[in-house]
């Protein structure tokens, strides 16, 4: 499975912690909410385009808001650029509270940065964050190769 597989796999939970709604997160990188439902609902297939708005997006929130967005740094680290580096349990229950967290950052309960820290921590006591800080980071949660988003390097290389 490639990144943009696995950014579609995990678009609802990525979304839920940037605090986005599907209006908003479509709004972001231009295009309607519906086409945020169908992806998430895998109706429709994530493309390298939207693949590559979505990130930018992300990157930039990252960059603007350090302070409260580590957890999109955590997910996309484990869960679309390199989870072959995780073990597929720690990543499960990564997952797990992920999944329980998240949608309290939407309905208000709670705030980006509140669930960060907690994230971060259930990442820490699985094991990953040695590997979460030795991401090289130039601009918060933007990892560089050569000046540039290692993602966005990967993505262009790829064919597909």
């Amino acid at each position: 499975m490639n990144e943009i597989e696995r950014l579609q796999d995990n678009l609802l939970l990525i979304r839920r912690a940037a605090g986005w709604t599907a209006e908003e997160f479509g709004e972001r990188i231009g295009v309607t909410r519906q086409t945020i439902n169908n992806l998430e609902a895998k109706r429709n297939k994530l493309n390298k385009t939207q693949y590559i708005a979505m990130r930018a997006v992300l990157d930039a929130e990252m960059a603007a808001s350090p302070e409260d967005t580590e957890i999109l740094k955590c997910l996309l680290e484990v869960f679309i650029d390199n989870p072959e580096k995780y073990d597929s349990r720690d990543r499960e229950a990564l997952l797990a509270k992920a999944n329980m967290l998240t949608p309290s950052i939407l309905a208000g309960t709670t705030t980006r940065k509140e669930v960060s820290k907690e994230l971060v921590g259930a990442a820490g006591a699985l094991g990953m964050a040695a590997a979460l800080a030795a991401i090289p980071v130039v601009g918060p949660g933007i990892a560089l190769v050569g000046g540039t988003s290692a993602w966005l390097m990967k993505a262009i290389k790829d064919k597909k």
